[in-house]
């Protein structure tokens, strides 16, 4: 080897120790969060609502002065639509980047699939997926930030018990953890109530076409169908409601009315149906402001679930300027957090980790999609 090659050798390691030296430097100056998201794929849609509301929130918290004086950085990690995706992501996220903290992914499917990884890393980590079986793993280092399915099926349950006055439920849920879940949720409020709902019928994650289902509760007598659904399915489920000329009214989950469910709804798909959501963000005013900040950043509505990404963050932030970022800390200060005012909701954790117990009841005006609170129910 010559000398000039050598030389070049030299001064390449030197820079690239440099570098590596630089980035560690950075690192040890900013508070780095670890979040997998659906950011490609037939999920995106939801997963840009996560994204957005996360930066949103990153954005606020070093305006007033990041975490004990350093700025938080969020990393994200693709998870995509299945549950191996979302694994491999959460570990990439960890391995590489070592984050204090955690936020997974809305899809019940792939935290329960990540939990064992989260239990491993032994890092707190905020997630949004309903299904009563995440909390029901034990996993003391998960904390949900919406309501449970259960919380949002026994809202729905006792909606058309109290409000509808409706006695002959027909249920219709998609085939996975969060629609089997709810549907018997409700299934067992009902019975509860002295009312036994007429059916239950499920679909696939990939079914197109509902009808069957749909008819075989008419068949059956059901004066009110109740619906657990993702948001495209559900939108899917609702347009074959109309075209089957079905005039029973329908109460369906928070997913058919986020907005990438809304686009491909009209006002006509929309009548005489009522939906349970997480929470109608205009009814108070720090939720109302957070929605408007939100659309004028992004230039697209803020959802519920979004907003709840935004909440666990602040969460998040004040927790690590009370305890610092030392996971074990961070864990006991989310535990023992009590009426936690996010934009969404009010937090609280129980002892499963679920932080969010009440729901809203909407509905929409005539010949539009204009959303209507109707009002709060709160499940304890």
């Amino acid at each position: 080897m010559s000398h000039h090659t050598f030389s070049l050798l030299l001064r390449r390691c030197i820079a690239g120790a440099m570098l590596v030296g630089l980035a560690a430097q950075a690192h040890a100056q900013q508070v780095v969060v670890g979040a997998t998201a659906p950011l490609t794929g037939p999920l995106s849609l939801t997963g840009k609502q996560y994204y957005n509301s996360l930066k949103l929130a990153e954005d606020d918290i070093n305006k007033a002065g990041g975490v004990q004086g350093k700025p938080v950085k969020f990393v994200f990690e693709d998870a995509q639509a299945s549950n191996g995706t979302a694994v491999n992501a959460y570990v990439k996220l960890v391995q590489e980047n070592k984050p204090a903290f955690t936020f997974l992914t809305s899809y019940s499917t792939q935290n329960v699939a990540v939990a064992p990884e989260v239990a491993k890393a032994a890092l707190p980590a905020m997630y949004a997926g309903g299904a009563d079986s995440v909390a029901e793993l034990g996993n003391p280092w998960l904390f949900r930030i919406r309501p449970q399915d259960s919380t949002a099926a026994v809202a729905m349950a006792r909606f058309v018990k109290d409000d509808l006055k409706l006695a002959k439920p027909g249920i219709l849920y998609i085939q996975n953890d969060f629609g089997q879940g709810g549907a018997n949720a409700a299934a067992a409020f009902l019975k509860e109530q002295g009312l036994t709902p007429v059916g239950m019928e499920a679909y696939g994650q990939n079914d197109k076409d509902m009808s069957a289902q749909i008819l075989s509760l008419k068949n059956k007598g059901a004066d009110v169908i109740l619906a657990f659904v993702y948001p495209q399915d559900g939108a899917m489920l609702l347009r074959q409601i109309k075209m089957l000329g079905i005039k029973q009214p329908v109460v369906a989950s928070s997913a058919a009315f986020v907005p990438a469910a809304m686009q491909l709804l009209s006002p006509r798909d929309l009548e005489n149906v009522w939906g349970v959501i997480d929470t109608y963000l205009p009814a108070t005013e720090k939720g109302k402001h957070y929605a408007e900040r939100f659309k004028q950043r992004f230039s697209m509505d803020a959802d519920p679930y979004g907003a709840a990404y935004y909440d666990g963050a602040m969460l998040m932030a004040q927790a690590m300027n009370a305890v610092g970022t030392d996971p074990a800390k961070l864990q006991q200060y989310l535990r023992e957090v009590k009426d936690y005012p996010g934009v969404s909701h009010v937090y609280r954790f129980d002892d499963q980790g679920n932080g969010v117990h009440d729901v809203a009841v909407v509905k929409f005006a005539d010949g539009s999609k204009d959303m209507q609170f109707i009002r709060a129910i709160q499940v304890d």
